[in-house]
């Protein structure tokens, strides 16, 4: 049970769009999930013609014809007039527990973060679970779920293994701590609490030293997904730098933020 009843994919037409396009066309066909395809647009007053309904359509229909050919059929197209960020969690929101999945454009830049890309926004404020695409990948093979032994990453680690278990990847726990002995420890407590809820679980565990945020962002790479509660998105551990918060920004790998406050 994955937990999600659709996949909602933005897109602009960007090579990072359509790598989440071919990404969400992946999920979509080993989850058995239905696929909304998202544009936004608006007029723009010193560019006549840019980024209207016309390119919208022509961008959606792109994307439907790249999740036709990965085999996804019914893809419903919505070309929503108003800001991406907003119009993506309106649609998603709007249908049950909706997955996200958006390139991650302007999450690396210090300049998209001031100025608010769409990625950027939706790592803030996004009410559902998103897939931040980096990279595009055949197949989900390799799932790391961090967590520091808290109760809201625990929640995380559970929706990831979820979301693991559907795909038919293979789940390593990580975390990082003090010294690799009391990592160690912290992943035996996690992985006895997730057989609770899925007894069918079976984990790796991997323990890191150093600094969580410089760690789990550069060392986890060689994973096709990290999965990260998003504690400290918003409000003053935002403005101050949470962890997680600096990892959504640097990851290595494709990154699934799960909201963690529901």
């Amino acid at each position: 049970m994955n937990g999600y009843s659709r996949i909602v994919v933005g897109s602009d037409g960007s090579a990072l769009a359509r790598d989440a396009v071919a990404v969400a066309g992946v999920l979509a066909m080993r989850m058995s999930l239905p696929v909304t395809a998202v544009t936004a647009w608006k007029s723009e007053l010193a560019v006549p013609g840019a980024r209207e309904l016309p390119w919208a359509e022509l961008t959606t229909q792109g994307a439907d014809v790249d999740l036709s050919g990965a085999g996804v059929r019914g893809v419903v197209r919505v070309e929503a007039n108003g800001d991406p960020a907003e119009s993506l969690i309106e649609v998603a929101t709007g249908d049950g527990d909706a997955l996200l999945v958006v390139g991650a454009q302007g999450l690396s830049s210090a300049t998209s973060r001031l100025t608010g890309s769409t990625s950027n926004q939706l790592s803030h404020n996004s009410p559902v679970d998103v897939l931040f695409v980096r990279k595009r990948i055949a197949a989900f093979e390799s799932i790391a779920l961090a967590t520091d032994g808290s109760e809201t990453s625990l929640r995380a680690v559970s929706r990831g293994y979820a979301f693991a278990a559907a795909l038919g990847a293979g789940v390593t726990l990580v975390t990082v701590a003090a010294s690799v002995s009391a990592g160690d420890e912290l992943l035996e407590k996690v992985a006895a609490q997730l057989a609770v809820e899925h007894p069918e679980s079976s984990v790796q565990r991997r323990a890191f030293t150093g600094s969580a945020a410089d760690v789990l962002a550069s060392d986890t790479g060689e994973y096709d997904v990290l999965v990260l509660g998003n504690r400290g998105m918003s409000g003053f551990a935002r403005v101050l730098g949470s962890t997680a918060n600096t990892i959504t920004h640097r990851a290595a790998t494709n990154l699934l933020l799960v909201n963690t406050t529901h």
